[in-house]
């Protein structure tokens, strides 16, 4: 089997886990040149990338709606399909209690029955997707995260120790000893969500066109 048959039969098999909770992606031939297949956004206004393409060599190339654009494999593709599908759902839910906070005038009342349902159900649908990342799957970093790691030297502690504490938890960070050094340093976890970092760039506009 050829690697991009391959590729397409593990984008198929993710895209049917992901439609088991109720996130319908849509992968199609892609009308461009360039590329072999497209996926489509869910028709429910979740909107996870502006627009993503399959490579014939199996890469895929994607953009958000945050003027970023990515070249990743697919094991990488995965992390970031479950990971911004299922914040994609808590930021519905954020702004589903923001709009009720909104509306009551920030005064402490409790939803009605059917708005707390729909948006339990956001959350709960959004700890299923995160359910289906491996162990060893790293975040998706932010620039703040970013530039924190990035900085780090050798045998050096992350400051404020709030922030170390938050990273390690994270699961990117450890705290190492050594004689009679304290120091924080990347974890495996870390240097892979270094590297997944490494492969978006920001754009001012789309860089590749058909």
């Amino acid at each position: 089997m050829l690697k991009i048959e391959k590729t397409l039969q593990s984008v198929r098999d993710l895209l049917d886990r992901l439609s088991k909770e109720d996130v319908e992606f849509t992968l199609v031939e892609s009308e461009c040149s360039d590329y072999v297949a497209d996926i489509r956004n869910p028709n429910s206004k979740m909107y996870v990338f502006l627009e993503c393409s399959i490579r014939p060599n199996g890469t895929f190339v994607w953009w958000d709606y945050d003027h970023h654009k990515g070249v990743c494999d697919f094991d990488e593709f995965r992390v970031r399909i479950i990971t911004l599908t299922a914040d994609r759902c808590l930021d519905r839910a954020k702004d589903k209690r923001k709009q009720w906070a909104n509306l009551c005038d920030g005064a402490d009342t409790p939803m009605p029955d059917s708005l707390a349902a729909v948006v339990s159900d956001m959350e709960n649908k959004a700890n299923r997707l995160k359910a289906l990342l491996e162990p060893d799957d790293p975040p998706l970093l932010d620039k703040r995260d970013i530039a924190i790691l990035t900085d780090l030297k050798p045998y050096g502690v992350v400051k404020p120790a709030e922030e170390s504490q938050r990273l390690r938890e994270l699961g990117v960070l450890e705290r190492r000893y050594y004689i009679d050094q304290v120091f924080d340093a990347l974890t495996d976890k870390g240097e892979k969500a270094l590297e997944f970092a490494s492969h978006v760039k920001r754009v001012s506009r789309k860089d590749e066109s058909c």
